[in-house]
């Protein structure tokens, strides 16, 4: 009979020899918490066959009749034999496989990005060339040594425990994992053939009072590893407007206040980035005042960036200028004024929400799930005067 131990490591030599990155499911075997968060992230549903959205825009873009689908870089770079057709020039599309349905951003690929190359048009993530070493954060921060499985003794060799992976080096100096730059591959920019930026998330995570990781990715409770028991783990379902929305919701602060013969709401974003900077994203600010057994419902301020070309609103691919916008700008109060008086006794609700997608935007991309185009709760928070 084949042990388990072994049996895992035959598994992974033979993953290894089909493709460059080994497969998710492997990583399941001991970090089974974390691979059951990232099942349910972005990262797991980022291909053409999970996201709506993805789908939807891919399925009009003019690179789609070329065969040469350049957002397998960012979307699907898991799946090897795309990347590399890409790089070869020749016809690229992703297909129904395993790769693309189960993990087009697997688990191995995020642990061995190297370093982050800037460059104008997309970053571009160096992938470290030897197999089984991963890169991670020693409790959020770098840590100059790597870590190869082996025991420690203590009490005179009475006990004896330990310490690594059997099946991979864990490699605690990079810096890029413990101060957020790791993320700064695919999501720093975008540009077009136009050279304008499509999407783009400004900020520097390194001086940020929280980087991305911190922000995104929090200690939860649960142990990463069944080899090595912690008390918590670094969540693996990334938090965002798909996902764990109300820990993203801590970085924002709302407050009301009446002024003169206005009411005066505040949001303050914490974060290093614009509040929906995705500029498919709308936000919508929602304010109710109840006054005794009344209601009144004021009208309700968005939040939005339309890209477009000569003035007019047009397909990512072909913009040349923001043709209008109304943003929640990063590290910084953005004020709402309202036309209405607040009386001693109101009650005053406020609601911060948002769509996944603008409900004109995906009128013209042909996206019909209600899901995506419904108002959705990030914070409320009621103030009585």
């Amino acid at each position: 009979m084949i042990r388990p131990m072994l049996l895992l490591n035959l598994l992974f030599f033979s993953l290894s020899a089909a493709t460059t990155f080994v497969s998710s499911h492997v990583c399941a075997k001991c970090h089974p918490l974390i691979y059951q968060e990232y099942m349910g992230s972005m990262h797991r549903k980022s291909s053409t066959l999970n996201d709506p959205v993805h789908a939807a825009v891919w399925a009009k873009h003019p690179l789609k009749a070329k065969k040469r689908y350049q957002c397998g870089v960012c979307h699907t770079p898991s799946d090897t034999r795309l990347i590399s057709a890409l790089k070869a020039g020749k016809a690229a599309l992703p297909h129904a496989d395993a790769i693309q349905t189960n993990e087009p951003i697997g688990c191995a690929y995020c642990h061995r990005i190297q370093k982050i190359e800037e460059h104008k048009v997309h970053n571009i993530n160096v992938i470290e060339p030897e197999m089984r070493r991963y890169f991670a954060a020693k409790g959020g921060k770098t840590d100059e040594k790597t870590l190869k499985f082996h025991t420690v003794s203590s009490f005179f060799g009475l006990s004896k425990k330990t310490e690594g992976s059997p099946f991979h080096t864990i490699d605690y100096t990079n810096p890029i994992f413990a101060d957020g730059r790791l993320c700064m591959g695919c999501h720093s920019h975008k540009r077009n053939k136009l050279g304008f930026a499509v999407c783009e998330t400004k900020g520097n995570p390194t001086k940020a009072k929280k980087n991305c990781i911190q922000c995104h990715m929090p200690k939860v409770p649960g142990s990463f590893s069944t080899i090595t028991h912690t008390k918590t783990h670094t969540f693996h379902g990334f938090t965002g407007l798909h996902n764990a929305t109300e820990r993203l919701a801590q970085s924002v602060k709302l407050e009301a206040k009446p002024h003169d013969d206005r009411l005066i709401v505040t949001i303050e974003n914490q974060a290093d980035h614009r509040l929906f900077n995705h500029p498919l994203r709308l936000g919508r600010l929602k304010v109710e005042v109840t006054r005794g057994d009344k209601s009144f419902s004021l009208d309700p301020v968005d939040f939005y960036t339309v890209l477009g070309r000569d003035g007019k609103p047009s397909m990512p691919w072909s913009a040349t200028e923001i043709v209008k916008a109304h943003t929640i700008e990063a590290n910084g109060k953005t004020e709402v004024k309202f036309p209405f008086p607040v009386q001693k006794g109101d009650r005053v609700t406020v609601t911060l929400g948002y769509f996944i997608v603008n409900p004109k935007a995906a009128a013209k991309l042909g996206i019909t799930d209600k899901s995506l185009t419904t108002f959705k709760r990030l914070k409320s928070q009621t103030f009585a005067f």
